[in-house]
């Protein structure tokens, strides 16, 4: 049995204690399975946190007397710099299981090929998933913890999921959180909802649903807000946050995803490149359009895509083997430099290849950047800054600005809101760009008007006519 007493969770925070749980109540028994529903934010992760140990509560009283499962999915515990392979061995031996057995079960069942073989850094949070829901498996728990399980993998290897847990381990106990009211009913016996860290029990599936539903109604939603480039880390990381928001965009790179486990590279591209075009910035999907390039021979844009990830912030030691791959022999690829963000002044940073196409656009008034001229620029690592003003430097006066713009090698990603990308780039505020641009300025001054490029150093173009 698990009893969880009167249990609360407070986090220190700059503004003072935040309170996630409060006063929570539960027991859970051998053969039960309690499904928690709650939206984004009600406490559901450090609920589920609380009952595997991976945190202690501030106030209240945790009993095990069997034993408890990581959540299942998660691949925070994995050692970054270690393989899948390792990975597997690694926890194998904690747990003193045959780590050769385990690896068997988890290459069949993960089906995650080669990349098994490659530092788990590297790896997208789907692959993450399946390789810890796969090696969740080989360790017999008593209680099974399940975050948003219904999120991993595609159809196929969900059904698979599926009958691993619900099946063959029917006799366990369980507990579900997640904010799909479908997945509960059909997988649980007991329910609960989590809203503004308390819980409320009842006995059938119908009534928790009416009320988390009601509650959904009732609240005001959100939504996540991208930061202001002044710190280019700092607005990296926002603007990732509103990625794995976006359900749209997470559905596209989890049928990306299924598509390279299939080994389906040109499907896999385009989904990532889809993707990426919803949230240009969103620095490991770069990764894997990388790793599905390479796949397809495009060493070119593999480089590309590897160079853009660490300019994002990605570990320069996890990918530099990869771009290292990709070079051609003999190619001055090996002496270049992997430009990496520092946390500075945007206009210092380097750019990525989206960076390169909205400074072509407004530069040259061309609606993209040639793979070629891209990774040249990559290789030179110069900053932001420097790449603006050689650009204007070169390019003729009054070109206008195009429509839309391809932000991913390969046309993939094409934006016809592109400004707005621009504008927080160079820190400009949006609608106050926009209003220059209809008042006939010319771009560059257009950003300026708004706000943006401050401190930027661009030279002032030659309009005189010979």
């Amino acid at each position: 049995m698990i009893t969880v007493s009167n249990v609360t969770k407070h986090y220190r925070t700059r503004t003072g204690p935040k309170r996630v749980l409060d006063g929570i109540n539960l027991k859970l028994t051998k053969g039960e399975r309690l499904g928690v529903l709650g939206r984004n934010g009600a406490g559901k992760s450090t609920l589920i946190r609380l009952v595997g140990g991976a945190e202690a509560p501030t106030f209240g009283k945790i009993t095990r007397e069997m034993s408890v499962s990581w959540p299942l999915a998660f691949g925070g515990a994995f050692q970054g710099n270690l393989t899948g392979i390792d990975n597997v061995r690694f926890i194998s031996r904690l747990y003193n299981q045959d780590p050769e057995h385990n690896l068997a079960f988890v290459e069949q069942f993960a089906e995650l090929g080669q990349y098994l073989r490659e530092p788990v850094s590297s790896y997208s949070s789907g692959m993450l998933a399946r390789l810890a829901f796969a090696i969740s498996m080989i360790i017999e728990f008593d209680c099974f913890l399940i975050d948003e399980v219904a999120a991993v993998g595609d159809s196929r290897f969900h059904e698979r999921c599926n009958y691993e847990l619900f099946d063959r381990r029917s006799d366990r106990a369980m507990m579900i959180i997640s904010h799909d009211p479908g997945y509960l009913r059909d997988h649980c016996n007991r329910f609960a909802v989590l809203d503004q860290g308390r819980l409320t029990t009842f006995a059938d599936h119908d009534t928790a649903q009416d009320h988390f539903l009601a509650q959904m109604r009732s609240s005001v939603v959100v939504r996540a807000v991208a930061q202001p480039f002044s710190r280019r880390l700092a607005a990296i990381d926002s603007l990732r946050r509103v990625a794995h928001a976006d359900e749209h965009f997470m559905t596209l790179v989890r049928q990306a995803d299924a598509a390279r486990d299939r080994h389906d590279w040109t499907l896999a591209e385009a989904g990532y490149g889809e993707a990426l075009a919803l949230h240009p910035y969103e620095r490991s999907y770069w990764v894997q359009l990388g790793h599905v390039t390479r796949e397809q021979g495009c060493l070119a844009r593999a480089e590309i895509a590897y160079r853009t990830a660490c300019a994002y912030g990605e570990p320069v030691r996890v990918l530099a083997p990869f771009i290292t791959a990709v070079a051609p022999p003999g190619s001055s690829t090996l002496n270049s430099p992997i430009a990496v963000p520092d946390g500075g002044d945007t206009r210092r940073q380097p750019p990525g290849y989206v960076d390169l196409a909205l400074l072509a656009a407004l530069a040259r008034g061309t609606d993209g950047i040639a793979d070629e001229e891209a990774l040249v620029l990559l290789r030179e690592g110069g900053s932001l800054e420097t790449v603006l003003a050689r650009m204007m430097s070169e390019a003729p006066a009054g070109a206008a600005l195009p429509q839309q713009v391809a932000l991913v090698p390969g046309g993939w990603a094409v934006r016809s809101d592109w400004r707005d990308d621009l504008a927080r780039l160079v820190g400009a505020e949006q609608d106050a760009f926009d209003a220059a641009l209809s008042r006939g300025e010319e771009p560059l001054a257009a950003l300026r008007s708004a706000g943006g490029l401050a401190e930027w150093i661009i030279p002032v173009r030659d309009t005189t006519t010979a």
